[in-house]
């Protein structure tokens, strides 16, 4: 097992966690050059740390020792001066991550940010909150937390392929990575994405409701509204010609919002999850922490860790989203940091001495490389694919909607060999018949192929290659098991009961090729009294617990808007899938990952549930911070234009003091908190005299964390995001979010655009199966091969 040396903030303590989590040897060193002191919070301790570790040091040449001992190393800073500070690139460790706010490299790589300012420039804040008032962060840490699972992600797939490499990891990338649909609607239908409170905008009905005895969130798309009128009680509706079409219920939302909270109002949330379990639709409960904790669906499906607080208190700590073979995560230890003239490399009993691997392979070279790197040849007959330190790794990729496909697009990007298995109506008919298309058509018209050319399904798809088989039919489905005895990995994000209807769960896989990597994301997973449930990120981001912190206040909640348990799932399914191979390369064996959207969204909350346990106050504030004040959003100059800024110390608010005048240079942190409402009145009239840009530059240049809450224009002409390349034109017209990960070997240059339709079938039947041109011709005749829907 590795050695994985991790310095700094809370992306590297997560991606730590995840390293020891899975049995890993994890030293973290714990220095003030790189460690922010809102991050050091017995909570936070109690959730990252576990199963390390920890030395206690700002002395180089020790840094540099243990480096030079680890085979991985993870440090983040607060900018890419800080990583060299560190002497990053003096070590010698095999595989090595820096994590920064903006990269190692551009004009603004040493600007300063808080995950409220990533959050802003990467056009996430502005889609949060109401249309006519400031708009909302997202609470808590999920540009740290997802920046930490790509890593693990990189420098786990580096490790698998026994390359050296260097990764820089921007997280204002990843956030900008990990978007929606936000960036193809400006592109493709010249529509900025705007904020509609607890409302996505494009689906009605998705909203918060009120119940009898609390809040619950519905996510109603039109496959469901037939359904969703049995769970009303009112199934006259589903001819009611207000509502019989979604773009008929966004033209009177209104009523029909009042309509559903008629009959809300008297019902429990026990009475509701009832009426949702008989008619299965993507409705769900919000939840308090408490409830959280004593979810019984989560009690069986085993997702707490025991970990000891200070004076020998039990509490609860969410494991990691995934288990591979249904195995219970180890109960894990938080050790005490020792100072680093301590024995920083004593062993424990119970492992190997944190010092270089004397067994390893040789490190190889990628240059020259022609097979993958269990020697089986690399597919040469198939269009070239991208590169990357997962060449060779085969993946048959069943997912669909979003979380699944945006996984399985990080791992392509990595050089994976990714086949989508498509169905005939995967992409939807053959004719478009009007109503709402989201993100608009690559191009920018109605194309004669809109099944090819949906923007919101394109921007997911690149680097695969497209195979459509009609799985009902029994030759599909065998084809299907051939491939899968060719195949490294199977990977499908369906409902509980999907896959095996088909004859095609793991049972049925792993019977053909007991090596298979199977990746199953259910929405509520495969066992547990929520396992037939219907999950859509934002029905699940109530149960959470994630929308008792989330709102203008306590009594006004909102949802996130943005579906955040499906980029916080995808980067989950990453970092699992990357462990599983790892855990086939150990011990030869194939291996069943599971994990689901509702434990990727309990998870994001671990910190807070931890901090609710030792007895925490926690509740929505807003824009503000519970570590750091000023926080906060504030109006610049033009319409709706705004910017986010931060004090992490007291020098931030020395610097804040000398641009803003009226604020009270003395002021210690309580004094701050205590006047936060007058220092936020101060800073917005400063604000509003400026555009958001010219602002944001103003305080950067003294050193205070500041950006602009940007909408995508803004977001592809910033001139930091164009120095790194990462808008990539892969789609005519129609820039797409690139890889996050930069490293050595890896680029956007031999990437290829979203497959039409069956693209690939003969390729990849002729090249995985040997399969001749009468046998193809065949199956295309008797329609189990397709290239187009029916009609």
């Amino acid at each position: 097992m590795d050695r994985v040396l991790e310095i700094g903030g809370f992306a590297a303590g997560f991606c730590g966690r995840l390293f020891a989590q899975s049995g890993y040897d994890v030293v973290r060193v714990e220095t003030g050059i790189s460690d922010p002191a809102w991050v050091r919070s017995e909570a936070m301790s109690l959730f990252l740390h576990p199963g390390k570790r920890r030395v206690q040091t700002d002395d180089p040449e020790l840094v540099a020792e243990l480096a030079a001992h680890a085979d991985v190393v993870v440090a983040q800073a607060k900018d890419a001066d800080g990583i060299d500070t560190l002497g990053f690139d003096d070590w010698t460790t095999p595989v090595k991550c820096a994590i920064t706010p903006f990269g190692r490299t551009g004009p603004k790589r040493n600007w300063q940010a808080t995950p409220n300012v990533l959050l802003a420039m990467g056009g996430y804040t502005n889609l949060m909150g109401d249309p006519d008032r400031a708009p909302l962060t997202l609470p808590g840490h999920y540009v740290e937390s997802q920046s930490g699972g790509l890593a693990f992600t990189a420098t786990n797939a580096c490790r698998l392929a026994g390359e050296r490499n260097v990764v820089d990891i921007g997280m204002l990338e990843v956030v900008m990575s990990l978007s929606q649909f936000t960036t193809v609607m400006w592109h493709c239908n010249r529509v900025i994405r705007s904020r509609h409170g607890s409302d996505f905008h494009s689906v009605v009905p998705s909203n918060l409701f009120r119940c009898a005895d609390g809040w619950i969130y519905m996510n109603i798309v039109p496959s469901f509204w037939d359904p969703f009128t049995v769970f009303l009680e009112r199934p006259e509706l589903a001819i009611d010609d207000r509502f019989v079409t979604n773009e008929a219920r966004m033209q009177n939302r209104a009523a029909l919002h009042d309509l559903i909270a008629e009959v809300l109002a008297p019902l429990s949330r026990a009475q509701i999850e009832q009426r949702v379990d008989e008619c299965r639709i993507p409705v769900g409960v919000v939840q308090t922490f408490d409830e959280v904790l004593a979810d019984p669906h989560l009690a069986v499906r085993d997702m707490w860790q025991t970990v000891e607080a200070a004076g020998g208190r039990s509490l609860c700590s969410p494991r990691p989203s995934w288990r591979i073979n249904g195995e219970r995560r180890p109960a894990l230890e938080l050790a005490e940091p020792v100072p680093g003239d301590s024995a920083p490399f004593r062993a424990r009993q119970d492992s190997a001495p944190f010092r270089a691997r004397q067994d390893s392979a040789p490190w190889r070279a990628r240059q020259g490389r022609t097979g993958d790197h269990k020697g089986r040849p690399t597919a040469r007959s198939l269009p070239t694919m991208a590169d990357g330190p997962l060449k060779g790794i085969r993946i048959l990729d069943l997912t669909h909607v979003w979380a699944g496909p945006l996984a399985t697009r990080v791992l392509a990007d990595l050089g994976a060999t990714v086949v989508k298995i498509e169905g005939p109506l995967s992409r939807g008919p053959r004719r478009y018949r009007g109503g709402l298309s989201i993100g608009g058509w690559i191009g920018g018209t109605t194309p004669s192929e809109p099944w090819n050319l949906n923007a919101v399904f394109v921007k997911l798809q690149r680097n695969k290659q497209s195979v459509a088989i009609d799985l009902k039919h029994r030759d599909g489905r065998e084809i299907f098991l051939e491939l899968a005895r060719a195949a490294d990995v199977v990977i499908e994000n369906f409902s509980a009961r999907a896959m095996p209807e088909l004859g095609l769960d793991y049972d049925d896989i792993v019977a053909v090729n007991p090596r298979i990597i199977y990746v199953a994301i259910p929405g509520y997973g495969k066992t547990g009294p929520y396992r037939e449930r219907v999950a859509f990120g934002p029905s699940v981001e109530g149960l959470s617990g994630l929308t008792n912190v989330m709102g203008y206040s306590p009594a006004e909640p909102r949802n996130t808007a943005m579906a955040l348990m499906d980029p916080i799932t995808s980067v989950n399914a990453t970092a699992a899938l990357l462990d599983a191979l790892r855990w086939r390369e150990r011990t030869g064996k194939g291996a069943y990952v599971e994990m689901s959207l509702h434990e990727g969204g309990i998870g994001y909350s671990g910190p807070w549930l931890i901090e609710h346990q030792l007895g925490g106050h926690i509740e929505a504030i807003g824009n503000r911070h519970p570590q750091m004040a000023p926080h906060g959003v504030y109006p610049c100059a033009g319409d709706d234009a705004w910017i986010a800024l931060a004090c992490r110390d007291d020098f931030d608010w020395q610097a804040l003091c000398g641009v803003v005048d009226g604020l009270q240079r003395d002021a210690d942190l309580a004094t701050r908190f205590a006047n936060h409402d007058d220092m936020d009145e101060i800073i917005g009239r400063w604000t509003s005299q400026h555009s958001k840009g010219a602002a944001a530059a103003t305080l950067q240049a003294v050193g205070v964390p500041a950006g602009p809450i940007n909408v995508t224009p803004d977001m592809t002409s910033d001139p930091q995001v164009q120095a790194r390349g990462f808008f990539v034109p892969i789609e005519a017209g129609t820039p797409m979010p690139g890889n996050p990960i930069k490293m050595d070997g890896i680029g956007s240059l031999d990437w290829t655009p979203c497959p039409r339709l069956g693209n690939d079938n003969r390729a990849v039947l002729r090249e995985w199966l040997d399969y001749d041109a009468a046998s193809l011709a065949a199956l295309e005749e008797a329609g189990v091969l397709v290239d187009k829907p029916p009609k």
